[in-house]
């Protein structure tokens, strides 16, 4: 019998997160993690950092509707306004807007 629990491949669990514009379910290493700490915003280019995390696809559309939004978007308390220059070139490119 232990042989057999020995043989079996173990599912691995991959995290899912949910897209903050479109709430598209996915793997968390291919949405882009935004973190609030305070009243501003930024891209955590590690998913470490500490604060509140929120995730948005890498699709254009999803960006573009993110930083054009002037309404809260889920437990987002901040607008896209408090993202630094920064983190928002930096999504641009990889978004390729």
């Amino acid at each position: 019998m232990s042989l057999q629990k020995s043989l079996r491949s173990k599912a691995v669990a991959v995290p899912l997160r949910t897209c903050l514009v479109c709430r598209l379910r996915a793997e968390k290493k291919t949405l882009c993690r935004l973190v609030q700490v305070g009243d501003e915003l930024f891209y955590d280019r590690r998913f470490r950092a500490p604060g509140r995390g929120y995730y948005i696809c890498r699709k254009a559309e999803c960006l573009s509707r993110f930083l054009a939004g002037k309404r809260r978007l889920g437990r987002l308390s901040v607008g896209a306004a408090a993202l630094d220059s920064e983190s928002r070139a930096f999504l641009n490119s990889v978004c390729k807007i």
